[in-house]
């Protein structure tokens, strides 16, 4: 088989499993978050403080929980089930140590915030640790031969059921329990519901020998994770020592709406794409075309949704949140602004990882930690308002590093990228422009009557996108037939 018809197979192949990733996860989402703000309502802002929290040290554990061993075994180019088992044999190691250790750190954790609901919280979340190696091993197995129909079932009904729990303990009155249940049920629902489709060596290996190439390479991928996590959570945790439990719920919830979407989709493009850049490079050597043509679709998306919402989404949260929660609107169109060119970040760095730059994403990720870090210590006494504008300034430091020096490794000039994304950015800002200006006219309307902005800023940003970028347009329109299994 020709080189050329091998990268096309693959492509198609990434396509076919992007197809089945979003349409199932898609529609477990969508569950999920009508449910997300049903809880929400439900719910007190301390006990999505508390929950805040908790998730700080949860989510940090978490990448060392895996270690980047799932993305060596994608990228091991001779897999054999001894490897398999010392690889499941390192995990359990692993975990079995963040058990115990977020286990028995939990009451000065507690402590720290001056929070002691937030004890016993983290140890019950302590023991999704010990179910984490069986999950992690069977899904980097099929995703290695991007084979996500089964996966992306089992996903569906996780997020379906877990959904429906916490809604229902929510609305029992069990506060805060309602979410960690859901979390701890999704946890042990993937571990066996995985394990029931896939074949694999389950005897794990405590033999380490042989395992430096999925060590190694998992090991940058660990501290980068490790990185990704504290400049993503290292705002809640300032929030959590300088602001009340309330005020760490108000920032927590405004943060969870205006990441939603991304939170969600971002894991579902990198489920498919890392394997998809690796097998292209080891066919090819080069995937740059294909990691343009997805930048242009994806901004041609993500900047009218989450620049649209920030125009609506003081009266969306009026709407459904309800007054209890309308003070957060200010925070929320703070973040969401910002919010596609971290997308945009997320999706260049799967190309850089399968190009063997894991240690370059690694100092990506350090970089913006650390202007994180001290954009957090000029704007704090701004108040809460002062942490979520740090924020948004990092995504556009994690933007510029991860261009600049990602551009280097790839051979992806700056240009080329700005001049794919541009086109969305400029009809998106029009758009914008359009709402601001006919808002203004029309005073005191109510925040359902406000809701006109939706279908008018489709509708100008279908027409500029039309009459302006025509070959953009209709270049999109290719592309979803394509997702969609047409010619």
């Amino acid at each position: 088989m020709s080189e050329d018809n091998s990268q096309a197979n693959l492509v198609n192949k990434a396509m076919s499993a992007f197809r089945w990733v979003a349409t199932l996860r898609f529609l477990g989402q969508l569950v999920s978050w009508l449910s997300t703000i049903f809880v929400i309502r439900f719910l007190a802002p301390e006990d999505y403080g508390i929950i805040s929290l908790a998730e700080v040290l949860r989510t940090f554990l978490g990448f060392f929980s895996i270690m980047g061993l799932g993305q060596g075994l994608m990228k091991v180019k001779e897999l054999t089930p001894g490897l398999v088992q010392k690889t499941l044999g390192l995990l359990i190691l692993i975990n079995v140590s963040l058990f115990l250790l977020q286990f028995f750190s939990a009451p000065y954790i507690a402590l720290f915030y001056e929070t002691p609901e937030l004890e016993l919280v983290l140890q019950v979340l302590a023991f999704s640790y010990l179910v984490i190696p069986w999950t992690s091993v069977p899904n980097s197995l099929i995703a290695r031969e991007l084979d996500h129909r089964k996966t992306s079932q089992v996903t569906f009904f996780a997020n379906v059921l877990a959904s429906a729990l916490s809604l229902t303990l929510a609305y029992l009155g069990y506060g805060y329990w309602a979410l960690v249940a859901a979390i701890m049920f999704t946890m042990l629902f993937n571990c066996i519901f995985f394990n029931l489709l896939l074949s694999y060596p389950r005897l794990p290996s405590f033999n380490f020998v042989g395992t430096k190439e999925v060590f190694s390479f998992g090991a940058l991928i660990a501290m980068s994770d490790i990185f990704y996590v504290a400049y993503n959570k290292i705002d809640i945790a300032v929030a959590g020592k300088f602001f009340s439990i309330a005020e760490v719920g108000f920032y927590g919830v405004a943060i969870q709406l205006a990441t939603m979407l991304m939170s969600k989709s971002i894991p579902l493009f990198n489920v498919v794409a890392f394997p998809a850049f690796a097998r292209m490079n080891a066919v090819s050597g080069d995937s740059n075309e294909y990691l343009v043509t997805t930048l242009r679709f994806a901004s041609t998306l993500v900047f009218p949704v989450f620049l649209g919402v920030a125009m609506v989404g003081g009266d969306l949260i009026l709407l459904v949140l309800g007054e209890n929660w309308v003070q957060i609107s200010g925070l929320f169109v703070i973040l969401v602004v910002s919010v596609p060119i971290r997308i945009l970040a997320y999706i260049i760095a799967p190309a850089i990882l399968a190009a063997g730059g894991a240690r370059l994403d690694m100092m990506n990720s350090l970089i913006t930690l650390v202007f994180l870090s001290v954009a957090l210590l000029v704007f704090l006494p701004l108040g809460l308002s002062g942490v979520a504008f740090a924020w948004s300034l990092s995504s556009v430091c994690l933007f510029t590093v991860t261009l600049v020096r990602g551009g280097r490794l790839l051979s992806l000039p700056v240009m080329t990228v700005l001049s794919a994304v541009t086109p969305a950015l400029v009809t998106s800002s029009i758009m914008c422009l359009v709402i601001y200006l006919v808002d203004s006219l029309l005073t005191d309307t109510s925040a359902l009557v406000s809701l006109y902005k939706i279908p008018l800023g489709v509708a100008v940003y279908a027409a500029v996108s039309w009459c302006c970028f025509r070959r953009r347009s209709e270049e999109l329109i290719r592309i979803l037939f394509r997702l969609i299994g047409r010619k």
